[in-house]
């Protein structure tokens, strides 16, 4: 009995830290798509620059020749540089680049997000470790927006740094509460709620603190770290 109840232990331990091993592993392959996504805007918009010469006399040219036709091509490369845009909300350029990806994920899905973020260039935490806990709790609260029947479909960001501590917050309406275990919510469905393991596990390793909680159908994320 002693030997099964030392092996059943052992059994879960490595269960446990293989589950983990999996879990970082995807959230390094999440995170390196948002680099990959990151360098290509930047390249892009490298090209672009180089060409505006080109551009400007393309435009010239339309003037000259045919006024309506110059408008289309200026409307072009309005479009061609909103791809290739990351938005300054903050000094730190993580923080920065994961929001203007998911700011453009939102507005292709017909939704906004809405940001009030105050941080430094130096976060009191590895980029590495908000960019995973960051992305995560957007897809999550896009996700819950996409299954919103609301017309208007909205999420609220805020980060604040105040001394060595970073605060975050997102809101978002959402239609069904979601069942909570140990005060944190738990999905039923295959394959769904490692967003919010992956936020709990990191916010764990960093020593800080999460809060999940819903009020008048309003889905409310906090984390101290």
């Amino acid at each position: 009995m002693i030997f099964l109840l030392v092996y059943f232990k052992e059994f879960e331990q490595k269960q446990e830290i293989r589950q983990y091993s999996d879990l970082m592993e995807i959230q390094l392959m999440s995170i390196q798509k948002e680099i990959d996504q990151v360098r290509n805007s930047r390249q892009e918009l490298s090209i672009l620059r180089h060409d505006m010469r080109h551009h400007l006399n393309m435009i010239q040219t339309f003037l000259q020749n045919d006024p309506e036709q110059a408008q289309k091509y200026i409307q072009e490369i309005n479009d061609a540089y909103d791809d290739t845009v990351i938005t300054t909300y903050s000094k730190n350029d993580t923080l920065n680049s994961v929001i203007s990806i998911y700011q453009t994920r939102f507005t292709e899905k017909d939704l906004r997000l809405e940001c009030n973020i105050r941080t430094q260039a130096e976060l009191p935490c590895p980029d590495i470790a908000i960019c995973t806990i960051l992305s995560n709790a957007l897809e999550n609260a896009m996700h819950a927006l996409e299954q919103s029947s609301a017309d208007d479909g909205w999420a609220r960001l805020t980060i604040t740094q105040k001394n060595h501590q970073l605060l975050l917050e997102i809101e978002n309406p959402v239609d069904q509460i979601p069942k909570f275990v140990d005060g944190i919510p738990a999905s039923t469905r295959k394959g769904h709620g490692i967003g919010v393991k992956s936020i709990v596990y990191y916010v764990e390793q960093l020593h800080g603190q999460y809060h999940f909680s819903v009020s008048d159908h309003m889905f409310i994320l906090r984390i101290i770290v």
